[in-house]
């Protein structure tokens, strides 16, 4: 193939050839040649495509990519690269042969090894994986091509270094490979797609990535060079993204659109961020030279991961001049100011950056691509609002700046206001997520691309991690000795600060570090080779702490010939009043980050407390205690961080002290398929709704909203609070009942949570924002009991009277309950919360803890979510002239959905027991309970 390859450069670059053989005369192709051989034992053949190859100080192109923009010189030369295949191609002094190989030019790329599994061989995908492992790697056929394709008729393999069967990895388009036309196989996709001449140039001028060689340091052991090729799903989710946006780009002249990308852990995302980012950077309008996007800014909510996204993009060697990192607002501001295409940053700036692009005419004019890391922890506040903005619909006026209806020309307000929000369609949103909530859905709509942890499993990406866990009973009782009764404070903030107190007990940290040790020695220590880590989560810093201390000790009383760290914020120590930092606590060397300490073989265990449950990639970590409660995505993201696969990692070790095991296995089970909730759009009408509820309640009219506003508007403080303890007295002559004010106060707060979201999709009457500015003021301001201080303060004097763990058992999958239906996103609903004294409180711990089943805490906590069912409160409403239906056909409704609430809980002993399953016994008493709370709301 040679000389397909010289006439190539003959055909493409003559003056570069004619300045060669000025030099060498008739020997300038043996020089050429030589010059091809030697580069090629030094880098892989790939970059030598990619980057040219020098001869004697003479560049000369070994193909020509596709341009990306009419400007390119790759232009008049694209479509002279020479795509060719030899089959039965043979090899070495023994005639070996494979199948198919793929030339570019005269020069390897591609390897195939086919299989049937038909026939009297039956040979499959796995037969051709290990025929790649047997071969002579020495055999230069194999050093070369930057891809080698292992496939059947159904499924494929692929690797980029093909000498052990490890390397090759799953290439496939889904679970199962589905044709794209009726009658050819199920790897259609593959001949058609795949090894398509645009794809493959593709491939070698966008897609491999160079990786060097790591040498040996500090328990670190070195790493050879290797190259990287997307897994299918990341080049299809580059592709579209960019396609569709370009298309956009193409049509209107804006990229003002949003994609969420709901891809599993082990997905690659963070090198599926940088590819994005890559191309979104070098695209162009068809046909010119104007680029799709400015700016390309990619969003990260931790620094551990802001680290693996520098550490990624430092491989894309061709863009180091033009990515910067951005620690600081200074280094971000800077940035903008040299113009940087890419800018790498965390999503606490995202406000202030969005501030700054619209406050600055020049980067207001610019198309800015953001690229969101863990979209769901992005959705409140400032940062969801910045989000969704820029899709309310330009054309839509504000309702006080509406124009009369036969009005014909439009205002200049109006104008400008439109002009503004055309610029925010300047704005293109890509939102990466493995597990998106209800508001994500809600704000991006349905999945863009979709790559779910089942297919990771499948595929071997990742370890799954909730195949079974080891659950223990924390179980305590407490005492609080200056609790007053009449004080009453949010049930979860006090439920969450009693558990603190209770997880922070040095005997019941003594007793579980115990407990993880010896299971940390026996069950997790062995595996990978001997190399694997734990993690343990704490509760809190303080738990952290002495976590930390009491395992130092207790390592250096066995010799045990391995040390823990501690993975902190810096916090105020609440005892001795000293600071507290992670880098002098850990001894760690100037600039160095826990993680890389972590790497090293004599660190095998980290205590973490709120750091490192996303975003933390340690392929030897094996083992996790939790001894935090962790629910829904956030127990999904922190057991996650077992799953990254190493070579020797079968299995892991998952151990609960939380007696919640049950719930973090019904997690993985509701986003294992995909994002458990339908998008939906967002309902206009719902604060309105909640408006005229509020309005029709009587306590307050648009009278004092509006005297309020014009408080505000002059600026004197002790005014607006004379006038705050007025409304205060008058809420509190007319709303007598405390559980009603309570109601009342929620119900102002979810008016002010629905329209902050929804003013972001339309637009309302100024009355009514009016009045959201007024409920916003006043409503935490109408109920001064139960301060946080107070709270704390009592908190502070609880101290543990006993306490044990006791093993409950291990829990597998199947039996932790059936998987949530998916449903809708959005709304405001719920009750307010209920709050509870302190005693009571305390009381219920009493009645829960002595107990080993738990069976207090469960029947409340059954019951209150139960009652809190929306289908029940219609159904009540619907028939609450009906009491034969509610107290029979109805309440054996509500008690099956109370029975099977217990099997999702896991709680399988009351399901027998006849106290809780007779007639007019503990569940049928429930059942009455509930339908008799929403009967009440509906009279009252």
């Amino acid at each position: 193939m040679a000389d397909v390859l010289w006439s190539f450069v003959a055909d493409t670059q003559p003056q570069a050839l004619a300045t060669l053989s000025g030099q060498y005369g008739s020997a300038a192709r043996d020089e050429f040649f030589r010059a091809l051989r030697e580069a090629s034992r030094q880098m892989p053949l790939w970059m030598l495509l990619r980057n040219g190859l020098m001869v004697r100080g003479i560049s000369f192109r070994l193909y020509y990519p596709r341009p990306r923009s009419a400007q390119s010189a790759a232009a008049p030369h694209y479509d002279r690269n020479r795509l060719a295949f030899r089959p039965n191609f043979r090899f070495g002094a023994r005639h070996e042969e494979i199948d198919l190989v793929l030339f570019l030019n005269g020069l390897p790329i591609v390897l195939l090894e086919l299989k049937h599994e038909a026939g009297a061989q039956g040979w499959n995908v796995h037969d051709a994986v290990a025929q790649y492992a047997r071969r002579d790697h020495a055999q230069r056929i194999f050093q070369l091509p930057f891809l080698y394709i292992a496939a059947d008729t159904s499924e494929v393999k692929v690797a980029t270094d093909p000498r052990r069967e490890e390397n090759l990895r799953w290439f496939n388009t889904a679970l199962v490979n589905q044709p794209m036309t009726p009658g050819e196989y199920p790897v259609e996709f593959l001949y058609r797609e795949v090894l398509g001449k645009n794809r493959l140039l593709e491939a070698l001028a966008f897609f491999l990535v160079h990786v060097p060689a790591r040498e040996a340091e500090e328990g670190k052991p070195a790493r050879p060079a290797f190259s990287i090729f997307p897994r299918y799903h990341q080049g299809r989710m580059v592709r579209r993204v960019a396609e569709a946006a370009l298309a956009r780009f193409v049509e209107h002249g804006d990229i003002g659109c949003k994609f969420l990308i709901n891809h599993s852990a082990g997905s690659g995302k963070t090198l599926s961020i940088c590819w994005l980012a890559d191309r979104l950077h070098g695209l162009f309008k068809p046909g010119s030279d104007e680029k799709l996007v400015d700016r390309v800014i990619v969003l990260s909510d931790r620094k551990a991961l802001d680290k693996n996204i520098r550490d990624e993009l430092a491989n894309f060697s061709h863009l180091k001049d033009v990515v910067g990192l951005a620690r600081t607002s200074a280094e971000l501001e800077r940035f903008l100011k040299q113009q940087t295409s890419i800018i790498v940053t965390t999503q606490q700036k995202f406000a202030w950056l969005l501030e700054r692009i619209e406050d600055d005419p020049q980067l207001k004019a610019l198309r800015v691509a953001f690229l969101i890391d863990e979209a769901h922890r992005s959705q409140e506040g400032q940062m969801g609002v910045a989000i969704r903005l820029p899709f309310r619909d330009p054309q839509t006026p504000d309702g006080d700046d509406a124009v009369n209806d036969d009005a014909t020309e439009e205002d200049e307000e109006d104008k400008l206001a439109r002009i503004i929000r055309e610029h925010d369609r300047n704005q293109l949103f890509v939102a990466f997520t493995a597990t998106p909530s209800a508001a994500t859905v809600q704000l991006f709509g349905a999945a863009f691309d979709n790559y779910t942890e089942a297919e990771a499993i499948e595929e071997g990406y990742i370890v799954d991690v909730a195949e079974r866990i080891i659950a223990y009973k924390t179980l305590f009782h407490l005492h609080c000795p200056i609790a007053r009764p009449d004080q009453t404070f949010p049930q979860g903030v006090l439920a969450k600060a009693l558990l603190n107190v209770a997880f922070q007990d040095e005997e019941l940290i003594q007793y579980k570090a115990e407990v993880m040790l010896r299971i940390f020695e026996e069950q997790v220590k062995p595996l990978i080779g001997g190399r694997a880590k734990a993690m343990i989560v704490a509760t809190s810093r303080l738990a952290g702490l002495r976590y930390f201390e009491i395992l130092q000790e207790k390592l250096r009383e066995r010799g045990a010939g391995f040390k823990v760290l501690y993975a902190f914020s810096d916090f105020v120590h609440p005892v001795t009043g000293t600071t507290v930092t992670e880098y002098a606590l850990n001894g760690l060397g100037a600039g160095e980050l826990i993680e890389d300490r972590f790497e090293g073989d004599d660190y095998r265990l980290m205590v973490v407390a709120n750091k490192f449950q996303t975003g933390f990639d340690q392929p030897l970590l094996a083992g996790m205690f939790l001894d935090k409660v962790v629910t829904d995505r956030n127990a999904v993201q922190t057991v996650s961080r077992l799953n990254r696969c190493h070579e020797e990692k079968r299995n892991v070790v998952v151990v609960d002290f939380t007696n919640n095991a049950a719930r973090i296995i019904q997690a993985f089970a509701k986003y294992r398929e995909g994002t458990p909730y339908a998008p939906t759009e967002p309902d206009q009408t719902q604060c309105v709704r909640l408006y005229r509820e509020i309005l029709d309640a009587e306590v307050f009219t648009q009278d004092n909203a509006r005297s309020f506003a014009v408080l505000v508007a002059e600026g004197n403080d002790a005014a607006i609070q004379a006038e705050v303890q007025l409304l205060r007295l008058h809420f509190q002559a007319v709303v007598v009942e405390p559980e009603e004010r309570r109601a009342f106060v929620h119900l102002l707060g979810r008016f002010v949570g629905s329209f902050r979201f929804l003013n972001c999709f339309f637009s309302y009457d100024y009355p009514l924002r009016e009045f959201v500015d007024f409920a916003e003021m006043v409503g935490p301001q109408l109920i001064k009991a139960g301060t946080e201080s107070e709270l704390m303060k009592q908190v502070r004097a609880t101290t543990v009277v006993r306490a044990s763990v006791q093993e409950a058992g291990t829990l597998t999958r199947a039996a932790a309950g059936p998987r949530a239906k998916p449903r809708g996103g959005g709304g405001g609903g719920g009750s307010p919360p209920e709050r509870v004294s302190i005693d009571d409180m305390l009381e219920k711990f009493r009645q829960q803890f002595p107990i080993s089943e738990d069976e207090a805490l469960f029947i409340r906590q059954v019951t209150e979510e139960t009652a809190r069912d929306t289908d029940i409160r219609a159904t009540v409403l619907s028939h609450h002239g009906d009491p034969i239906f509610l107290g029979e056909v109805f309440r054996k409704q509500v008690k099956a959905m109370i029975q099977t609430r217990y099997v999702e809980l896991g709680r399988y002993e009351e399901l027998t027991d006849e106290k809780y399953t007779d007639d007019g016994a503990i569940f049928d008493i429930m059942a009455v309970t509930v339908i008799g709370q929403q009967a009440g709301a509906v009279h009252y």
